[in-house]
């Protein structure tokens, strides 16, 4: 559809802002996913127009004209996403959910909050610290990542070990599916009326509905939270001393465990662990006392509180500086050149850690990538590979470490786990979706074409246009 033409009938809904400055339009053709980490993904286009709604009304209202326009809809928040899922792929509309960021509704007594899709977990825990209470969702970009965006691809956080992704922390959601069609789902679990419909949002990347507003879980602000810090010999010496932990019962509410350069025995190859324990005093100091046990008994020796400290504080610093210089205009539009980086974050059961670490590990070093990395975060299934290379003589570096990235979700799948836990797929894995779910990708194709027939919601994500 012409741009005008689109323009003019996007101007006749209620609360409902439009911006088609030739900037804005290009900003937002872009999420976080950078050029050197998209070797397989389809390039962002710019989007004829970008809407900002103020209700779910304009929303309902724009869904509406999209589906009987076939004009394409990307939801975007606050467009920190890693796998391309708020990336722009069409000349369509882009819809800005940023105007929508209140905080509706606390209920303390019940401990949950209604917050709109756009607001940040920043603003909602604002919202909730004069109550005593805050969202237990705190990833790296806490200070922009939006409620509706965590939802869509089921966010992890630092604090995931004990109070589980986002998706485990809404109790209900209002959305809009494509034909307009607003509903809510009552905020209370458990439920045995039917299927849940607030799974039609949850890591879903806006493919079913679009969420306007969600009721969260508000968890009390812990009277203490504990932290120590651990070095051992080994990452297997580090991953005994968390499968001991988890034998006696602990449930770290932090857990962030790694070593770096395991591949060519480098200076930082030592494995260290940061742990921390929330909750009642009495509660998170006896976790702690046991876990502390359970680290020296596998070998570990304590690291300074100044280290661990710094960990902590320093956790959203990278999030921090793509804030600045997302307000300064910029998108990760990044280099397809020289170094390349990326990295893998895999769900496995615990019995198979060590040997997938291995394998994997064998698999960068036959492709000449460099293992700067690998860890755990949250529990001991969750298991990350940070990888990195050198331009060749055919300057082949993003290549090379994406066919290395592949190999390893495919091993991770064929080891029956999950190919990513906490960024979505997006573009950038949309290829491996019938690897990770066989006929269950059918499944979601069905669902897919019955509730969005013109395919209009965030096409081109997850394999199911």
């Amino acid at each position: 559809m012409l741009q005008t033409k689109l323009v003019d009938l996007l101007g006749e809904i209620a609360d409902l802002d439009i911006e088609t400055r030739p900037a804005e339009l290009e900003a937002h053709a872009y999420d976080a996913l950078g050029a050197g980490r998209a070797a397989s993904a389809p390039d962002a286009v710019t989007p004829a127009v970008v809407a900002r709604p103020r209700t779910t009304g304009a929303v309902s209202a724009l869904l509406r004209l999209a589906q009987e326009t076939r004009t394409p809809v990307t939801v975007q928040g606050g467009a920190t996403g890693l796998m391309g899922a708020a990336r722009s792929l069409h000349d369509g509309i882009v819809l800005d959910m940023a105007a929508m960021a209140g905080v509706r509704e606390i209920d303390a007594e019940a401990q949950a909050v209604w917050a709109e899709a756009g607001a940040t977990i920043a603003q909602v825990n604002a919202s909730l610290e004069r109550h005593g209470l805050f969202v237990a969702h705190d990833p790296w970009t806490v200070s922009i990542a939006t409620v509706g965006g965590t939802i869509s691809t089921n966010g992890l956080g630092f604090l995931g070990g004990k109070y589980g992704s986002m998706g485990q922390q809404v109790l209900g959601v209002e959305a809009v599916l494509a034909d307009g069609t607003v509903f809510q789902t009552p905020a209370v679990r458990p439920r045995s009326s039917g299927p849940d419909l607030t799974s039609l949002v949850i890591a879903c990347e806006g493919q079913f509905a679009v969420i306007t507003a969600a009721a969260l879980r508000a968890f009390p602000l812990p009277e203490a939270r504990l932290l120590a810090g651990f070095r051992f010999r080994s990452f297997a010496a580090g991953f005994g001393a968390l499968l001991t932990m988890r034998r006696a019962g602990l449930t770290p509410a932090i857990l962030d465990f790694g070593d770096r350069y395991p591949s060519s025995g480098g200076t930082g190859a030592d494995a260290t662990l940061y742990l921390g324990f929330d909750g009642c005093r009495e509660e998170a100091e006896a976790a702690m006392g046991r876990a502390r046990s359970a680290c020296t008994g596998a070998g570990g020796t304590a690291v300074g509180d100044d280290e661990v400290t710094a960990f902590w504080d320093s956790r959203h610093e990278i999030a921090e500086g793509f804030a600045r210089r997302r307000a300064a205009g910029e998108r990760a539009r990044g280099s397809a050149g020289g170094r390349s980086f990326d990295y893998v974050h895999v769900s496995l059961p615990a019995s198979r850690v060590l040997t997938y670490r291995a394998r994997a590990l064998a698999i960068a070093q036959a492709a000449g990538v460099t293992v700067a990395e690998t860890g755990l975060w949250a529990t001991p299934e969750l298991f990350s590979l940070v990888l990195a290379a050198d331009a060749g003589p055919a300057d082949d570096a993003v290549q090379r470490t994406a066919a290395v990235v592949d190999e390893c979700l495919r091993l991770a799948q064929s080891s029956g786990g999950s190919m990513e836990y906490c960024h979505g797929a997006g573009v950038r894995l949309a290829h491996l979706m019938r690897a990770e779910h066989g006929a269950g990708l059918d499944v979601m194709r069905r669902m897919k074409q019955a509730l969005d027939p013109a395919g209009v919601l965030n096409p081109g994500k997850l394999s199911l246009s």
